[in-house]
């Protein structure tokens, strides 16, 4: 054995939690484990407060005739992917959660939209924006590569939706991580975020921009300042009585996210301010340094 040769323990040790995810996708190398999973998923479709399976049922929908070779597999998924009840065999959290990802085609890289214009105008310039969908990416940007949004969706949500369909439900899950974010949560792994607002590089269109980084898995996300407001109850409140409703606005035609709008207003402790303008009505937001909403202000224009 090599000096730089590292164990299984070893490796373990040095990165939690990579020794235990590399054993569970080692359970799951194995066509006849995949297929116990999805007949708990068939079961739990069918008829959700009756999801559980017998063992002879589960080895019956499975279509395995030796029983000894179908209780080997089925023990290697019990536990964690399989737990059996008082009615049967269910799926765990575990077991729901690597289904969920089979089914989303979290792991094919094969599913691609063809490019569609989206007959909206780039915020930073007046080109043309275009939606592109490949193997789970998600962008929208312009011609003189203005990126305006960028996020991931799984591969199997674009099976069966228009471009239209897909920026729809980006925006929704978009907006639902951005809340998890400025909470301090990780939205891939639930784990604990460092969060910050810096200024933006000399050569940005922006002022500031809003930065995460987890301490888990190392996820990180980087966009303007000014969207950690767009699930801040004052704001959808602001848009709402002006007749917007965020939730089904497509994030680069809602109020104020031109940019350039998120200013700073005092150095200690850090705070900035994200003014929206709708009408003869203006909103201020202030925000702390990880990018909490901490005050507002209506005003008439």
């Amino acid at each position: 054995m090599s000096d730089d040769t590292t164990t299984a323990e070893e490796t373990a040790d040095e990165a939690p939690g990579v020794g235990a995810a590399s054993d569970a996708f080692a359970v799951l190398g194995d066509e006849t484990r995949v297929a116990i999973l999805e007949a708990l998923v068939d079961a739990r479709r069918a008829d959700p407060e009756q999801r559980a399976l017998t063992f002879s049922e589960l080895r019956d929908r499975t279509g395995v005739a030796d029983s000894g070779r179908f209780n080997y597999h089925l023990g290697k998924l019990r536990g964690r992917f399989v737990e059996e009840t008082d009615d049967g065999y269910v799926l765990t959290y575990a077991g729901r959660e690597v289904v969920g990802a089979i089914l989303g085609g979290t792991y094919d890289t094969d599913v691609e939209l063809d490019p569609e214009p989206l007959g909206d105008t780039c915020t930073r310039c007046d080109a043309e924006l275009v939606a592109r969908f490949d193997g789970g990416d998600l962008d929208v940007g312009c011609e003189n590569d203005h990126t305006i949004l960028r996020t991931t969706v799984p591969p199997g949500a674009a099976t069966d939706r228009s471009m239209r369909e897909l920026l729809a439900l980006a925006t929704r899950t978009t907006y639902a991580r951005i809340e998890l974010l400025v909470g301090g949560i990780c939205h891939e792994c639930a784990g604990w975020v460092e969060r910050e607002i810096v200024a933006a590089p000399d050569d940005a269109d922006i002022d500031y921009t809003f930065r995460t980084s987890c301490e888990r898995c190392g996820a990180f996300t980087r966009s303007s300042a000014g969207v950690v407001v767009l699930r801040d109850q004052r704001f959808v409140a602001f848009c709402d009585d002006h007749g917007i409703d965020v939730a089904n606005r497509l994030p680069w035609t809602l109020p104020f996210l031109t940019d350039g709008e998120t200013v700073r207003t005092g150095e200690d402790p850090p705070r900035y301010r994200v003014r929206v303008e709708v009408d003869d009505e203006r909103l201020d937001l202030t925000l702390d340094g990880q990018g909490a909403v901490v005050a507002s202000e209506r005003t008439t224009t």
